[in-house]
């Protein structure tokens, strides 16, 4: 049930976004390339250029066919970011970043909070003294190893001389 309540939701958001994205993508095309995306006499034009013979190699005809390229893939973009994000949190962002601008005084403000080690406890002081102890032993049990051993190599090449 709450994959099809997550799939509806993203289809609604999907919806809105692509008639926003249609909306603003139309008055680029035909500011830019005098262009309409929803008339299809704009399309008919273009297949019968392609159909004559015509090659599009200009800068211009190569960035409309790339724009007509890219357009769904942002629509796709958006309405995911959209859908993770959350559109009742889209619409109050500025209401809430100018209510926490107004409240909050200036030293107040904090841009990153970084908390490190969470869920675990505190040590206590004896618990700490231990670990330094355990530490040091290991670090003297290791220098003695360096020492039995460094004894029984003189030990051998003394055996070793003698016969």
């Amino acid at each position: 049930m709450k994959k099809i309540k997550n799939l509806i939701r993203f289809i609604m958001i999907s919806i809105i976004v692509l008639v926003a994205v249609i909306y603003i993508s139309r008055i680029l095309f035909k500011l830019i390339w005098a262009f309409d995306i929803l008339d299809s006499k704009s399309y008919r034009i273009m297949y019968e250029y392609w159909e004559r013979g015509g090659v599009f190699n200009t800068f211009r005809d190569c960035s409309l066919g790339f724009g007509l390229l890219i357009l769904p893939i942002v629509w796709l973009c958006l309405s995911y970011k959209l859908y993770k994000f959350g559109l009742f949190k889209l619409i109050t962002l500025p209401v809430s970043k100018l209510y926490r601008r107004l409240t909050r005084p200036k030293n107040m403000e904090v841009e990153h909070v970084s908390i490190k080690n969470l869920g675990g406890r505190d040590k206590s002081i004896e618990e700490i003294i231990k670990e330094k102890i355990e530490k040091q032993e290991e670090k003297q049990h290791l220098g003695n190893n360096v020492v039995d051993i460094r004894k029984q190599v003189a030990a051998k090449i003394e055996e070793n001389e003698k016969e």
